[in-house]
């Protein structure tokens, strides 16, 4: 590399021919200090400047409160005028050269409309349909006057078959129902270009146009690909939002049976961990905040919480009120379910120890135990992927019956975890419905 004027040059192999898109290439014959009698190449990349050009060509008409969906359907509506103007000025110059004196004037009349257009949109923005739909109806209409200059839609190069275009793009911009009459109304102004060589002589007579009628299919289609690519990557957004919905709701392998199967899921598992955590003291602080207080903490709270699960590979299961429930083994087992959940249940414990939540000082109880359950979806309607059986009841029972800031884990958990977690006796329980437990409280990792 050297370096001639201040300006950096580098040298350029034929393997390395810069995209004629991305660069101007400013080429330097001069040998260079130990490379001969090398070619160089200066290169600027215009890539982002004509991005901010393109960008502002489609800035026209944008307001505050524009949605995403409207901003999209203007700017495809801006970037179809865009260049369906620059491709009407060789027709224009064409017309002026064969002496077609007024047939360019229609194509000038097409190509001077856009500004009153650009006008418009910025004057008022929010009347975009009113002055789309009077743009595109004036241009449907010169196919007429062309029909009647020419000896009919044949001899003006069949100019009345972008009225298709502009159906599509109709469609796109505001719906089937106000498509249909504007198909109509195409169908109609083909019908009047048909019928005008048998009501007027045409001032200008000319052979049939095989070459413009050949590029005017070949616009037709490029334009016609460009509502098609509109369309498949609006299906594929929403195909995606919904795809991200779904998986936001249930765990991904579930989602996946879900969409491709529409069989029953309904999953047993011989061993898994199930974790509850209720704030304690919630319903009296509750009481003396706002509601948007209340969903912001609870948010916080449980944001972070989302993180963890996130951390360890863990399925949060849902959240009801104050109580947030976790489970470990479902719907992929793993051999360490419960070293996952107890880890879990120690981060909890400890970031609510040290963190306040808008200047309130939060405890949770926390409840664990692990062993066999059933998993699956159910519901047509707003459907949740849930837990049963007993290992999930006696789960909550842990949290109900424990004691606020600590983890008490059953004895089935306690076996699994002792290995890799300090535990302490706490002693024999009373649980509703399951009579004297030997329970314990987790600690601390070894």
């Amino acid at each position: 590399m050297h370096e001639a004027s201040g300006v950096e040059l580098t040298r350029r192999t034929a393997d390395e021919e810069p995209a004629w898109v991305s660069y101007f290439t400013v080429f330097d014959s001069t040998p260079g200090p130990t490379l001969g009698r090398s070619r160089y190449c200066r290169r600027m990349d215009l890539r982002p400047q004509l991005s901010r050009i393109w960008d502002w060509l489609l800035h026209f008409g944008a307001y505050p409160e524009e949605t995403l969906e409207q901003r999209a359907k203007r700017r495809l509506f801006l970037a179809v005028m865009w260049i369906a103007t620059v491709l009407t000025i060789p027709s224009l110059l064409g017309a002026l050269g064969s002496g077609f004196h007024w047939v360019a004037g229609i194509r000038a009349f097409t190509v001077v409309l856009f500004i009153p257009l650009l006008v418009a949109l910025q004057w008022k923005p929010r009347r975009f349909s009113l002055w789309v739909q009077l743009i595109l109806g004036m241009i449907l209409l010169t196919s007429i006057p062309l029909a009647a200059l020419l000896g009919g839609p044949v001899a003006s190069a069949i100019d009345p078959i972008f009225g298709v275009a502009i159906v599509v793009l109709i469609l796109i911009l505001f719906g089937v129902r106000v498509a249909v009459w504007w198909f109509v109304a195409f169908v109609a102004t083909v019908a009047i270009a048909l019928a005008v060589p048998n009501l007027v002589d045409p001032l200008y007579v000319v052979e049939t146009p095989e070459a413009e009628i050949a590029l005017n299919i070949v616009l037709l289609g490029f334009v016609m690909l460009l509502a098609m690519i509109y369309f498949v990557r609006q299906r594929d957004r929403f195909q995606q939002e919904s795809d991200d919905l779904l998986h936001n709701i249930l765990p991904d392998e579930i989602a996946t049976r879900l969409k491709s199967d529409d069989a029953l899921i309904a999953d047993d598992y011989e061993s898994a961990s199930v974790l509850f955590a209720d704030m304690v003291g919630f319903t009296p602080m509750s009481a003396t905040m706002t509601p948007p207080q209340l969903i912001k903490l609870l948010n916080d709270v449980f944001a972070t919480f989302d993180g963890f699960v996130q951390d360890l590979g863990l399925e949060k299961i849902r959240t009801v009120g104050d109580e947030y429930m976790v489970a470990a083994g479902v719907p992929q087992a793993r051999p360490d379910h419960a070293h996952a959940i107890a880890e879990l249940a120690l981060r909890i414990r400890d970031h609510t120890e040290t963190t306040r939540f808008d200047g309130h000082d939060i405890k949770f109880r926390i409840g664990i135990n692990s062993g066999p359950l059933v998993a699956g979806v159910v519901g047509t309607h707003k459907f949740s992927y849930d837990l049963w059986g007993d290992v999930v009841n006696v789960a909550s029972r842990m949290e109900s019956e424990g004691i606020p800031g600590s983890i008490q884990v059953t004895e089935m958990t306690y076996e699994l975890i002792r290995d890799r977690f300090v535990c302490e006796h706490r002693g024999v329980i009373s649980v509703k419905g399951k009579g004297d437990m030997n329970t314990y409280l987790l600690v601390s990792r070894r």
